[in-house]
């Protein structure tokens, strides 16, 4: 109860704003944070061995940026939170709403180290297209989604969780 009641005051704007906008996302140099998961996260899914129909994302968070890469490999994207303002804050990036964070920088980034001359704006659009559902999850449950997923996902990932 005590840790429900401290992420109930979670900001995703505040967060956004202190972890994923300069100085710490910083893409000057492949030696900061930022470009390292990126880069790991394209060249996990670029080896090809992590591919298939649905794609669990587990504690999404408010990003995107950890499925900018895995977009590419799966047909449908399952981003899920534990909090419904995360979980609206992605809905509203995944709708294309005005004021939503941007992430063309992130994007950007990933389109270049992919190497394939890509318009980063195909893959925003990629990714919006493949993000088909948004979901409550807790992983303190049996069953954390409440119910199994249908059809039965590929494969899970979870980013900084």
């Amino acid at each position: 109860a005590a840790l429900r009641e401290g992420y109930e005051r979670f900001d995703p704007r505040a967060y956004l704003q202190n972890n994923y906008l300069p100085p710490r996302a910083d893409f000057s140099s492949e030696e900061f944070v930022v470009p390292w998961k990126l880069r790991c996260l394209a060249e996990t899914f670029a080896s090809g061995e992590i591919r298939g129909r649905t794609l669990i994302d587990v504690g999404s968070g408010p990003t995107i940026y950890q499925l900018l890469s895995a977009c590419d490999h799966f047909e449908e994207i399952v981003a899920t939170d534990y909090l419904a303002v995360n979980r609206e804050e992605l809905g509203r990036w995944a709708r294309g709403e005005p004021g939503t964070f941007d992430w063309s920088p992130f994007i950007q980034h990933v389109c270049k180290i992919e190497g394939r001359g890509e318009p980063w704006q195909e893959k925003e659009r990629r990714l919006r297209g493949r993000l088909r559902r948004i979901l409550p999850i807790d992983v303190h449950r049996p069953d954390p989604l409440g119910a199994p997923l249908r059809p039965p996902a590929d494969a899970l990932l979870s980013a900084f969780c």
